[in-house]
């Protein structure tokens, strides 16, 4: 499976095998009673996703980590616990797939993430994988696009200090 963003990309974070219907309805359930998600980042401006699962036996874990991609790391206290991490884009991919199974309860924790922002906040009900990447890339384009042409005009009207931003007019 190839994943969206290639800048930071880390291959040994990448799935491994390919998961079926029944393979993303089982971990849609496991997700359901240990799963978590929530925004990284800066409170003032958090900018990540990031979805977990903590067990006390790995290998469910590990069958996780081989659909969707992410890590898995070992509690060092008396908890003996482990997590399953993922993150970015391929949080986002894996909760897209999840997210039907959910519970109302999970769906509005999912939803206050904006974790299906790149649908419009919209079901991905019956999307494949690929078309959910799809998705993703063409939304992230989107936003560098933004984010470039907000730069753009940020700058020229630091290059051009007697322009008035609202009319446009030169000032004497």
């Amino acid at each position: 499976m190839t994943w969206v963003r290639g800048q930071n990309r880390r291959p040994d974070l990448d799935p491994t095998k390919l998961p079926t219907a029944i393979d993303i309805a089982w971990s849609a359930g496991i997700y359901e009673g240990e799963g978590t998600v929530r925004m990284c980042g800066k409170k003032s401006k958090p900018q990540g996703l990031m979805a977990a699962v903590v067990q006390k036996d790995p290998e469910l874990l590990y069958r996780l980590r081989e659909w969707f991609g992410g890590a898995i790391q070992s509690s060092h206290n008396a908890s003996n616990c482990y997590t399953w991490n993922i993150c970015g884009d391929r949080a986002r991919i894996f909760i897209a797939l999840i997210h039907s199974f959910l519970t109302v309860r999970r769906k509005l924790q999912v939803s206050q993430t904006n974790a299906l922002e790149f649908l419009g906040n919209q079901s991905p009900n019956g999307m494949s994988i690929e078309e959910l990447q799809g998705r993703l890339i063409a939304f992230n384009e989107e936003k560098r696009e933004a984010l470039a042409e907000a730069h753009y005009r940020q700058r020229s009207l630091k290059l051009l200090p007697n322009v008035d931003t609202k009319g446009g007019q030169r000032t004497a």
